[in-house]
């Protein structure tokens, strides 16, 4: 092999070496934002679904205390994320039976490698049901 040679080939390398790494950080990103999307949802539908069961129809929780219940729910099932913010709304504002309850999460994402800057991606799931009781 030339010297000619052996210094275009480490050229090329380094060019599709530099590629091949990005393309894998976007794809462990894209990943991430995923997996990080479907926790949200995962945890604004089984907020609404517990949401659904706490109505104030026999006095026992007022609004406040139920919108309590309902954040702490979502957040137990984020795992490791902390939300910029859970949303309890009720139809009419009431909480009671036939009305409808909506639960919104938001979060922000932020890519673990640096080659994406520090710009985060705004994610945010909604659900809503009706409340049965």
């Amino acid at each position: 092999m030339h010297a000619r040679q052996r210094g275009a080939f480490a050229v090329e390398f380094g060019l599709i070496l530099g590629l091949l790494l990005l393309l894998v950080f976007a794809i462990a990103n894209l990943g991430l934002v995923a997996w990080n999307y479907n926790t949200i949802s995962h945890a604004s539908r089984e907020g609404v679904r517990h949401a659904s069961v706490l109505s104030n129809s026999e006095g026992r929780y007022s609004r406040e205390q139920a919108r309590a219940l309902i954040r702490a729910r979502v957040q137990g099932h984020a795992v490791g994320q902390r939300f910029d913010a859970i949303e309890v709304s009720w139809e009419d504002g009431e909480n009671a039976p036939g009305k409808v309850v909506t639960v919104t999460t938001r979060y922000v994402f932020y890519p673990v490698t640096p080659l994406f800057g520090t710009l985060g991606i705004a994610l945010h799931s909604s659900a809503s049901m009706m409340i049965s009781n």
